[in-house]
């Protein structure tokens, strides 16, 4: 049933298709209508063979009458027509004819496929060709043979006297298609029309008198040329032909019975058979052809480089006696794409079977192997990046092929050392060494901080400059890696490291590189043997870890500045160093002793690839050594440490590392370390007192005696509470009423009644101190003061207990201070100043010593105040407030004595506001009526100045240190009252500042609120007071002493 309607179906079409042409000659849209009928019956013939054995040959037959009789008109129909005619038969062809196809339709076939598929058929019976005619004629045949291969008759039909002629026409429009035609798509489907043609053909003499024609026209189209270039899949296929046609001609199964020379009866019927003669001259030929199509080594496709490989690897199986002067290059040329190819465990394989089957070809890759070895060191000076990466791999697959063969390699191994070395070198040579980094970074930073988050242990490799150069030193490695799986890695490495110091710099680095790799590969390939199995026999391995071990040893401890600009041979002693540990495991716990801080010394280097590799080996020690982590390893140990850097500074060794990895370990230990620093702080003294003239060495060698303070002040025995806080509460100095006031005003006037000699004696004590007095022997005299009430207060204090080690480390540093304080570094002026902010806190807990330390540094500490930078005035403002606070009325004469020097800086950052403004910003209509006589002009400009919008950084920083000193003053220092009234003037605009505002209420909370209430920033009935109360207070207010013209009172309101 469902052939009867398949061929009710294509009856219709078919009809159709016949009427057209019919009228072909009479209707004006024939041509048109006959290409809608022929696409019809293709849609139909689509269709129905979608279903198996829907069409059968006789369907087949009776389709293909009106296809005829379109191509018997094909002079007169479109090229699109016979297009669509090839497309159906090729349907046909591989449904209804594919198992039954008589001789003689078959042999029409293909005289039509190749008379469509010629270019030159347009000039000779057909209007027009096409690259598509072409290829569909090409597909057909290609379906045609394909058919005529199905059965052994059918394949001794194609054969037949008969169709030996169009056979060969056939062919001959196939490769000239395949070397000549500019389209791709003809030149694949001409080229998979010969495959089947070599597949269909049985009779090999037959085949072999196409042979010279198949494979000059496949070497010209596989030939790698700029004009007429193959696509990737015609190479694939070209390739895949080629090797077809070999095996099927020239394999030693179809040569190895073939005669000496052709018989007379053979010659005189003109067959052309196989012969020894012939192959011989054939195989010279075979050999041209393959050298120029084994070019495409290079190629980009993967499937062009996996089709090449099998092709050699047929040649060499297969073909290893006719093709024997092949063999050569195919070996070199296998090797090659083994390392490219995705399959290359399955290849090597295969090849290891080859190698150990016949040790000819082991010969052979070891001659090959020789002859790569020797052009390395050349090929490496080239610029040719292809060929360099070329070479490197054939060495390394031809070691491992042959490290399993226990050949002879003794010839090999004299040069494999000396070549890898200078091959190694040249590399680095061209990237001018390994990239060092150009831009020192802050290695002072947290470097505890960077132990405990970098938990590699696995080093990275050193980078070259150059992309492609990083990808040839991956290639040496992978080198390496096999060549430490053969016999003569041993006598490679021991000539290697007799080398180790000797040559160029490239070369010296390129020999310490292989060494390091190959010993490093040898361990780990029997590091599990060794775990389980003890033979008994010294390992000469551990011998030459020894060596190279001392050998990197030296290399980490020589303070030499050839190793520290070519930092790579430390990058790579430290690979060394891991490598021993990782052998030793807890045994090297021992070695600790000398290589700890030669690893941690390089963590100061300011390059980042150098420091990576030393926290990678401290990760490695510390995993080896049992430790937990970098940071335990470094705790554990610590007494190494400090022994080193000890020794380098006594020994006027003056590299900045030392001091970094002194900071690292105190960050590490914290204060309990600081009492063992006693000899160490000395050391750093003696280096200080040598190389004072070397700024940026003061100022390192101080900020790590700046680290030593910080964790020295988090000491227990430094954070127990003060005994007492001092405030300006003190014995001769009380807050003063109303009462009091009009009470003295009254006893004043009682004296000034008596004799002028008793109110000499009485007005000493108790009248205010005149303008008029003697300045200097008003502070000599509170000099002698405060000195005998400190020596009074010592006699009866009990004997403290004695000072701690850690008091006395941060007593030194900061007594040490004053000799730099006067430094040319504004930066170290300021780290000296900020290192005294963190010791004078804890300092100030034990007064015997304190206030001898505030005498040595004030000398100092106060021209700092007139320093061109403000940042370090407002620094030393910051010092001397903090001294204020904790020193008390200590200080009251040396506030005093340098009041005018704080004033004047005061004036001067007023006025350098003013002038930065300019013009720029002008304050309109200000509004001075709230402020009245008791504030001066001064004041009122700073108000607008230091608290406005537009004041500068450095002016801001010192105004902000002199308001935080000016209250420290007020609070904690019995200065005399003019003092306090400057302060009150200078700090009115800061009222409003909770911090100023508590330290002036400490001591007068009363003026507070009047000046507050006078600038209008209160009102009187917020604080509960009445007007009249004021009123009532003006006849006391307005009676003023004589001696106190510059007082202005608050006037009451009217």
């Amino acid at each position: 049933m469902h052939r009867q309607q398949t061929f009710r179906r294509l009856k219709q079409s078919c009809v159709e298709l016949l009427q057209v042409v019919a009228t072909l000659s009479q209707q004006p849209n024939a041509k048109r209508d006959l290409i809608q009928a022929l696409t019809q019956l293709l849609r139909v013939l689509q269709d129905v063979s979608r279903s198996p054995e829907s069409v059968d040959a006789k369907l087949a037959e009776f389709v293909f009458v009106p296809i005829s009789r379109v191509l018997s008109v094909s002079s007169k129909v479109p090229v699109r027509a016979l297009e669509l005619c090839l497309e159906c038969i090729s349907i046909l062809l591989e449904t209804g004819w594919r198992t039954e196809l008589s001789a003689e339709l078959s042999g029409q076939l293909l005289i039509l496929f190749t008379f469509l598929a010629n270019p030159s058929s347009a000039e000779n019976g057909i209007p027009a060709t096409s690259e598509e005619l072409q290829a569909g004629s090409f597909q057909c045949m290609t379906a045609l043979l394909i058919a005529l291969s199905s059965t052994s008759a059918r394949r001794l039909s194609l054969t037949t006297t008969a169709n030996i002629p169009t056979l060969g026409k056939a062919v001959l429009v196939m490769v000239d298609s395949i070397a000549e035609n500019n389209s791709n798509n003809v030149r694949l489907q001409a080229v998979l029309a010969l495959e089947a043609m070599i597949n269909g053909i049985d009779d090999r003499d037959v085949l072999a008198s196409f042979l010279p024609r198949m494979v000059s026209s496949l070497a010209k189209a596989l030939t790698p040329i700029s004009k007429n270039r193959a696509n990737f899949r015609l190479l694939e296929k070209g390739i895949n032909t080629m090797s077809l046609l070999l095996l099927r001609l020239l394999s030693d199964r179809e040569t190895k019975h073939l005669p000496l020379q052709a018989s007379k009866d053979t010659v005189q019927g003109g067959e052309k058979l196989r012969t020894t003669q012939w192959l011989r001259a054939t195989a010279s030929q075979i050999k041209i052809a393959l050298a120029n199509v084994l070019k495409l080594r290079d190629h980009n496709k993967p499937e062009v480089r996996r089709a090449l490989l099998y092709l050699c690897l047929h040649v060499i199986q297969d073909c290893r006696v006719s093709l024997s002067d092949c063999t050569n290059m195919m070996v070199e040329t296998l090797i090659t794409l083994t390392g490219r190819c995705e399959e290359q465990g399955a290849i090597e394989s295969e090849l290891k079977t080859l190698l150990h089957s016949d040790m000819n070809l082991a010969g052979l890759l070891r001659e090959s192997l020789h002859s790569w070895i020797l052009s390395l060191p050349r090929l490496m000076q080239s610029k040719d990046d292809v060929g360099r990466r070329q070479i490197i791999q054939q060495i390394s697959i031809t070691l491992r092929l042959l490290s399993g063969e226990q050949m002879e390699l003794t010839m090999i191994d004299d040069l494999l050392a000396a070549n890898l070395r200078d091959g190694v070198s040249s590399i680095l040579n061209d990237s001018k060494g390994l990239v060092s980094s150009t831009q020192a970074t802050n290695t002072m930073s947290r470097l505890d901080v960077t132990l405990g988050t970098i938990k590699s242990a696995e080093f990275q490799p050193l980078k070259l400059l150059l992309k492609g150069q990083d990808d040839m030193m991956e290639e040496f490695r992978i080198l390496v890696h096999e060549l430490a799986g053969s016999i003569s890695a041993t006598v490679v490495v021991q000539d290697l490291i007799t080398s180790l110091d000797s040559g160029t710099e490239e070369s010296r680095l390129a020999t310490f590189w292989l060494v390091v790799n190959l010993l490093r590969d040898m361990i780990k390939q029997n590091q599990g043997f060794e775990d389980f199995v003890d033979s008994g026999v010294p390992d000469i391995r551990v011998d030459l870890l020894d060596e190279l071990y001392s050998s990197a040893l030296a290399k980490l401890t020589t303070s030499n500045t050839d190793l520290d600009q070519n930092w790579q041979l430390q990058a790579l002693a430290l690979e060394v160093i891991a490598l021993q540990a990782r052998k030793h495991k807890l045994d090297f716990r021992g070695e600790l002793i000398e290589t700890l801080y030669p690893v941690l010394h390089l963590l100061g280097s300011p390059n980042p690839e150098l420091r990576n590799h030393a926290i990678t080996c401290l990760n490695v020690l510390a995993d080896s050594c049992g430790y937990v982590d970098a940071s335990d390893l470094v705790v554990s140990n610590v007494d190494y440490i400090v022994n080193a850097v000890g020794l380098k500074l006594n020994y006027h060794d003056v590299s900045p590392q030392a001091p970094q990895v002194l900071m690292m370990i105190i960050r590490l230990c914290g204060p309990s370390l600081l009492p063992f620093f006693d000899d160490l702080v000395g050391s750093i003294f003696s280096a200080l007192e040598r190389y004072h003239g070397y700024p940026k060495l003061v100022e390192l060698l101080f900020s790590v005696l700046k680290g030593m303070t910080e964790e020295g002040v988090k000491a227990p025995q430094l954070l127990i509470p003060a005994t007492r806080e001092r405030t300006n509460m003190e014995e001769n100095w009380k807050v003063t009423t109303v009462s009091e006031v009009a009470g003295k005003l009254g006893e004043m006037k009682q004296e000034a009644g008596k004799e002028d000699e008793d109110h000499v004696d009485k007005s000493f004590h108790h009248s205010p101190r005149t303008e008029d007095a003697d300045e200097c022997s008003n502070e000599q005299s509170a000099l002698e003061v405060e000195d005998s009430s400190l020596n009074n207060r010592t006699q009866q204090t009990e004997i403290p207990p004695p000072i701690p080690k850690t008091f006395d480390i941060l007593l030194r540093i900061s007594e040490s201070t004053q000799h730099y304080l006067t430094s040319a570094s504004p930066s170290l002026r300021s780290s000296l100043l900020s290192l005294l902010h963190t010791t004078i806190p804890a300092l100030a807990r034990h007064e015997n010593t304190f206030l001898p330390l505030i005498n040595t540094l004030w000398p100092v500490l106060l021209p700092r105040l007139g320093d061109k930078e403000a940042f370090v005035i407002s620094n030393a403002l910051d010092i001397v407030a903090l001294m204020c606070r904790y020193a008390g009325n200590f200080m009251k004469s040396r506030i005093e004595g340098s009041w005018e020097d704080f004033k004047a800086i005061y004036h001067r950052t007023i006025n350098h506001t003013e002038n930065s403004k300019g013009n720029r910003h002008k304050y309109q209509g200000l509004d001075t009526t709230c402020i009245n006589d008791g504030i001066s002009s001064s004041m009122v400009r700073s108000e607008h100045s230091l608290t406005g919008p537009y004041v500068d950084a450095p002016t801001r920083m010192v105004a902000d240190s002199l308001v935080a000193l000016f209250s420290t003053i007020y609070e904690y220092v019995a200065v005399r009252e003019e003092t306090l009234d400057d302060i009150i003037d200078m700090l009115d605009p800061f009222f409003e500042r909770l911090n100023v505002r508590k330290a002036l209420e400490s001591r007068n909370p009363d003026l507070v609120w009047l000046r507050r209430l006078r600038k209008g920033n209160l009102r009187v009935i917020d604080m509960g007071a009445e007007p009249a109360n004021i009123a009532d207070i003006s006849t006391v207010l307005n009676t003023m002493p004589s001696s106190k013209a510059h007082w202005s009172f608050a006037q009451p309101p009217s």
